[in-house]
């Protein structure tokens, strides 16, 4: 294998196919990146068994086909350190890997890339599609409220359900609940439900970012194909019973406020300023008018601070995690949020257009 690759493009691909390589692995195969060498491109591939990742580079200029298999942390190091070099000639050795710039040779010594796992391929047909740019926005509203531990396996992923020309992603980690929705690019050929690990999620997110491209999606019976004019992404499915969402969703609330959200955002991060680990709370005072945010610590001190708000209902107190809150109030994307409840200890639903819902668990301030 011969090529001559853009040092930035090589580099964009190695830090995106780097974030899949295993870290804490028994089998070096699985710490290193594949480069695949043929028909004009040079081709990265990286798994860690549960995800796999291939990324395309048509920045090359491919002298000799042929395939390499190159620790992925080495490759990526020199190529970072050769920020300065406008493109970096990349030639196979037998299992070694010789990479020359301008003023500079290194060879790292690799493996046979004959036995790196296979990494799924696409194929032709996809059961959906889906604007790179709502889907970014829409695992941007969700994937924070997934459960960070594994206690319950099925709620560390994101729940997606395609029908028709909507897709819904839905995440949960027992104390609150993120829902958002899109639409799709044109009607999904079936109906698909899936839990899609936070891990691909991330991956996903960066690799979609705000592109106007169109993404194809495939869920077959145990993982999710995803695939990019660049990359292909390939991920195990969660396995498990999502929690039945639509039970936890109130149905009617009696009290509706209707509050600007960067302002709303702004004082309870005023309020918290004043809490603990043991006094995590800010208490919510809604007026006719107005809401007062109150917070309490033995050892620090009191705040209380006030935020305009339209209160339909009679007036309630009620207590929240502020960083649940703050969490929420940094995705939506419209300028004003509706915040319903119906009592001091029963879930509240925050509202951001017609796309995005809340539900939050109260806390007890005794």
């Amino acid at each position: 294998m011969k090529v001559i690759a853009q040092t930035a493009a090589l580099g964009e691909a190695l830090g995106l196919v780097g974030s899949i390589v295993a870290t804490r692995t028994p089998k070096p195969v699985l710490q290193c990146v594949k480069l695949v060498a043929a028909n004009k491109t040079l081709t990265l591939l990286a798994t860690d068994l549960e995800a796999g990742c291939r990324y395309q580079i048509t920045a090359v200029e491919v002298q000799k086909d042929g395939e390499a298999l190159v620790p992925a942390e080495r490759l990526g190091g020199i190529v970072r350190e050769s920020s300065d070099e406008a493109s970096l000639t990349i030639e196979t050795e037998k299992e070694a890997c010789v990479i020359r710039g301008a003023h500079s040779r290194f060879k790292v010594f690799g493996y046979d890339p004959g036995e790196f796992p296979a990494v799924a391929e696409f194929g032709d047909s996809a059961d959906f599609q889906v604007s790179a740019a709502i889907l970014s926005k829409m695992i941007g509203k969700t994937l924070f409220a997934t459960a960070k531990a594994h206690s319950h396996y099925a709620i560390s992923g994101v729940l997606w359900e395609a029908s028709g020309k909507k897709l819904q992603l839905v995440a949960t980690d027992g104390h609150r609940l993120a829902q958002a929705r899109g639409g799709l690019a044109k009607s999904a050929a079936r109906e698909v439900t899936a839990i899609v690990p936070a891990k691909l999620m991330n991956l996903l997110q960066r690799v979609a970012g705000d592109g106007e491209e169109t993404l194809d999606v495939k869920v077959e019976e145990n993982q999710i194909l995803i695939r990019t004019a660049r990359a292909v992404l390939v991920s195990q499915l969660v396995q498990g019973n999502f929690p039945k969402y639509a039970d936890v969703i109130p149905k009617e609330c009696t009290r509706k406020a209707k509050i600007k959200a960067a302002e709303f955002e702004h004082r309870i991060r005023q309020a918290a300023l004043l809490t603990d680990e043991e006094s995590r709370g800010v208490r919510l005072s809604f007026g006719s008018s107005q809401v007062t945010l109150s917070s309490r610590a033995p050892e620090a001190g009191e705040a209380e601070v006030s935020c305009a708000a339209a209160l339909e209902g009679e007036a309630v107190d009620i207590a929240f995690n502020p960083a649940f809150l703050t969490d929420c109030l940094r995705v939506v994307d419209s300028e004003e949020i509706s915040f319903e409840m119906s009592a001091a200890n029963k879930p509240a639903v925050i509202k951001a257009g017609s796309d995005f819902t809340y539900v939050l668990m109260p806390v007890d301030l005794g």
